[in-house]
């Protein structure tokens, strides 16, 4: 299932009507989506929950072959509209199976669709059952005379067929979940299990039959948002169906890499990628169930099948070797000279550049991904520091608004591989860099004004460590999120407020902002500490207020209907001097501007590419839907908008060179590493300001068996190791609270 992991799809799609008075020159779309910030909370897929049991009847049935054919479905099921059946279900509360009393409400060309009695009309409707009859059967996103099981057929292979039917039956129920009527808990957003392909000789409560389960309660199949959820799900859970039919023992994350890519071959959105982006030091096959696992699986069989073309999905999926040696069989079943190691070591490089005119290896086909995100430093002068990489894990050092860098590396063991991405106005690049040895780039700062290293373990077996310094010239800094030229404005409502987060910049002052204004007039706003959260509200302690932006010009339309319609570059950007206000920018901030006469003036917009939550976000007192809340603005199917505005720090002349890192600009909470782990482990954490927090160890009964932490702690990374040894094997919670902030990871104690 796609975006399968603690993934919310309670996501609210509000309509703003966001028009100015000349709709069809300054806004170029009649109608702007609002989109919920808590889009991506709640969603698991089931699946990997169920393998143990599976394998273990598999391993029954290995050693009774005589059972395979016992009480198997002899002749196709037939169901009618209408007719009624019990299925037997997962309760995932307490991994036992229960009867789901269903009735028939359709039936297709591949499939029937069950509606557990219990939901019908309630949770779904009539149009719900209709729409994922015709996605299963006739039509997806990527081809609308082509369905979910002839896309993922072509791509995948063949299901298994066990009850003698060749319709898929489709199971709409309340999957007995975590979830609650408050609300709260993950819920199993759909799920497949091979134990019902086995006979009730060896599985009692088999239903004999190719069965896929998807959820309706929280997910809301009556939304839009919804649905569309559902129907991505059905191409996730189908290639688990299919993935069994051909190796029932696949690697974890292999078999989820296939299911979201999936997803993608038939045209639905690639799961929410920030989650993966700002954590890319992990091994690359763990799982744990996460939602940057998820994400992290489906962009890296989506570059794989962007690189080696369709068809090695079916080779690997085919194939019954695992992991890297399942890569490596299928392409060379197809008949690439690529191998696992390649491709590894150019996804690293294209997630931070993803530009296929730079070299194919470094990009993607799929649009638009954001890009990764690593350890950002505005001052190149920095002193020795020693990281670790985990085992197939990858690191990012991304310089910016310095000069003349000169940097060195070393390394534990040569599986560690360095390349440097360099980005700027002479184009871009991409260099080795050799350990102990220094890399310099005069250019830095004219010809290229970004250098990002990339830091990749090739080793599969173990992390392995490193050390960097750089030196260079530091210059002002000039934060912005823009990358294009306006496109208009947003149509908001008195006492809306426009804002736009920023990342601190340790050592510096924050001296001005910038903000591309349109029609005459002021708006007046503020600088505020980011409080490291949106909700209830981004703005924390107050650094300055008021401000003032003011204008006296409204630059003409010169491209009407053209998707930057405005003189280039655009005329009309206000300072606004913040110097007397002395602000430290050691801490992430915010910009804010509160609406008070539509439009007199506006702040500018621009599109920025992907659908996940950008730095920009607008309270709406009267959405058309939901409460009024902080939202960011979808502008189409592949771009968000983002308000012009920008920031401006300097850095006191002191004759000292100083290490600038830019600071967290959220609460973090990290996967524990090494993650099963006897007895040792670390937890890593990210601080966007200076915090009281607390850090807990529960066990799954919700009993509080440690507390490694409850003290305030500076902001930045932290790291916190554990000793587990007077503990049983088993899975364990771990629970970080801030100010504001609480998060909850799982870990797992193997002795």
């Amino acid at each position: 299932m796609r975006k399968c992991c603690y993934a919310v799809f309670n996501l609210l799609l509000i309509f703003l009507l966001a028009a100015p008075v000349q709709a069809q020159i300054e806004m170029p779309l009649a109608a702007q989506s609002a989109v919920d910030l808590q889009k991506d909370a709640g969603a698991i897929c089931g699946a990997p929950f169920l393998r143990e049991q599976e394998q273990e009847a598999l391993k029954y049935l290995a050693q009774h072959p005589e059972l395979a054919q016992l009480n198997l479905q002899k002749t196709a099921w037939n169901f009618t509209v209408g007719s009624q059946k019990s299925w037997y279900a997962n309760d995932f509360r307490t991994s036992q199976r229960y009867l789901a009393s269903s009735t028939c409400r359709a039936v297709g060309t591949r499939c029937y669709i069950f509606v557990e009695d219990a939901v019908w009309l309630d949770r779904v409707s009539q149009a719900t059952v209709d729409a994922f009859k015709n996605a299963f059967d006739s039509s997806t996103p990527a081809n609308s005379t082509k369905g979910v099981y002839q896309t993922d057929v072509d791509t995948f292979g063949s299901p298994p067929d066990v009850d003698n039917d060749a319709k898929i039956i489709i199971l709409i129920l309340d999957i007995k979940d975590q979830y609650t009527n408050t609300g709260s808990g993950g819920f199993i957003g759909g799920y497949f299990t091979g134990y019902n392909e086995l006979p009730v000789t060896v599985a009692p409560q088999s239903n004999v039959a190719e069965i896929l389960f998807f959820d309706a309660n929280p997910l809301n199949l009556n939304s839009a948002a919804g649905l569309q959820f559902g129907l991505s799900t059905t191409a996730h859970e189908f290639q688990h169906m299919i993935h069994y039919n051909y190796d029932n023992n696949e690697l974890t994350f292999i078999n989820e890499a296939c299911s979201e890519v999936a997803s993608v071959v038939c045209g639905y959105p690639i799961s929410n990628q920030s989650y993966y982006v700002t954590e890319t030091n992990v091994n690359l096959f763990s799982w744990q169930a996460e939602l940057s696992d998820y994400a992290r699986a489906a962009r890296f069989m989506t570059y794989v099948r962007d690189q080696a073309g369709v068809s090695v999905l079916k080779a690997i999926v085919q194939n019954p070797s695992d992991g890297a040696f399942g890569i490596d069989a299928a392409l060379q079943a197809i008949g690439n000279p690529l191998r696992f190691n390649d491709i590894f070591k150019n996804f690293a490089i294209a997630n931070i550049l993803d530009d296929k005119t730079v070299n194919p290896a470094y990009g993607y086909t799929y649009p638009n991904l954001s890009k990764a995100a690593g350890r950002l430093f505005a001052n190149p002068n920095v002193a020795t520091t020693a990281r670790t990489v985990q085992n197939l894990g990858v690191e990012y050092l991304s310089f910016k608004h310095g000069a003349d860098l000169k940097a060195k590396f070393a390394v534990e063991n040569p599986s560690i591989f360095i390349k440097a991405v360099e980005i700027g106005p002479a184009g871009k690049r991409v260099l080795d860099v050799t350990p102990n040895v220094d890399f310099t780039e005069p250019a830095y700062g004219s010809n290229y004004n970004e250098v990002h290293f990339v830091v990749v373990n090739t080793s599969q077996a173990f992390p392995y460590g490193y050390t960097y310094q750089a030196t260079g010239i530091v210059k002002p800094v000039e934060l912005k999120w823009d990358e294009t030229e306006p496109a208009g404005f947003l149509r908001l409502s008195p006492s809306d407020t426009q804002c736009v987060t920023f990342d601190a910049v340790p050592g510096g002052k924050l001296d001005s902002i910038r903000v591309a204004l349109r029609r005459v007039g002021s708006i007046i706003g503020g600088v505020w500490q980011f409080t490291g959260n949106l909700r209830p509200t981004p703005l924390g302690k107050r650094l300055a207020f008021p401000i003032t932006a003011s204008t006296t010009l409204t630059p003409p339309v010169i491209n009407p209907g053209g998707l930057e319609p405005y003189q280039k570059p655009y005329p009309n950007w206000r300072k606004v001097d913040l110097r007397s206000f002395n602000i430290n920018a050691d801490q992430p901030f915010a910009v804010a501007f509160v609406i008070r006469v539509p439009d007199t003036p506006a702040v500018m917009i621009t599109r920025y590419p992907g659908q996940d939550p950008y730095h920009s976000f607008s309270y709406l007192n009267s959405p058309s839907s939901g409460p009024p809340n902080w939202y960011y603005i979808s502008a189409d199917e592949n771009n968000i908008w983002i308000y012009l505005i920008r920031a401006y720090v300097s850095f006191p002349t002191t004759g000292v060179r100083q290490t600038v890192e830019l600071l967290p600009s959220t609460f973090f909470l990290a996967q524990n590493y090494p993650n099963p782990f006897n007895p040792n482990t670390t937890i890593e954490f990210s601080l966007p300001k200076a915090s009281h927090v607390t850090l807990k160890i529960f066990n799954t009964l919700g009993e509080e068996v440690a507390t490694l932490l409850k003290e305030k702690r500076p902001a930045g990374k932290h790291n916190v190791a554990w000793n587990a040894g007077n503990l049983p094997s088993g899975v364990y919670m771990y629970r970080l609270e801030g100010e504001g902030f609480v998060e909850t990871r799982r870990l797992v104690l193997m002795k």
